[in-house]
């Protein structure tokens, strides 16, 4: 498998990871006891959301930011899934964190290869 494949299938499931992730953001949001409330939607997807144009622009650092941002869903993931009132939804959450955090630190690692690549056969060619 070549850098390029590698770092395309890691682009694809971390958009498939984080599509889930907003699916069961989507579903507490609907399913909440309290009511619907759109400022809590928008809190817990808008920090995610805002990485996806660098993604689909292959910028490797915007997944090290999402690397970053992760450690706090999984804080809160865990938080979750330890309160008595956990759910199913709370352990796919807490399943979907750290597979988002590993895809986004191994696309950034082949994304780098691939530039370094890039900016050698330039230099040399």
């Amino acid at each position: 498998m070549t850098m390029q494949q590698k770092y395309l299938l890691a682009k694809r499931l971390f958009l498939l990871c984080l599509a889930a992730t907003f699916t069961v953001f989507i579903y507490w949001f609907v399913t909440r006891h309290s009511g619907l409330n759109y400022t809590i939607l928008c809190v817990q997807i808008l920090p995610l959301a805002v990485f996806i144009p660098g993604i689909l622009a292959n910028h490797y650092r915007t997944y090290s930011w999402v690397c970053f941002l992760l450690l706090f869903y999984f804080i809160k993931a865990v938080e979750g899934v330890f309160i008595s009132t956990a759910t199913l939804s709370d352990a796919l959450f807490l399943l979907l964190t750290p597979a988002l955090f590993i895809i986004s630190m191994m696309a950034s690692h082949w994304a780098q290869r691939l530039q370094a690549q890039a900016n050698t056969s330039t230099s040399s060619g």
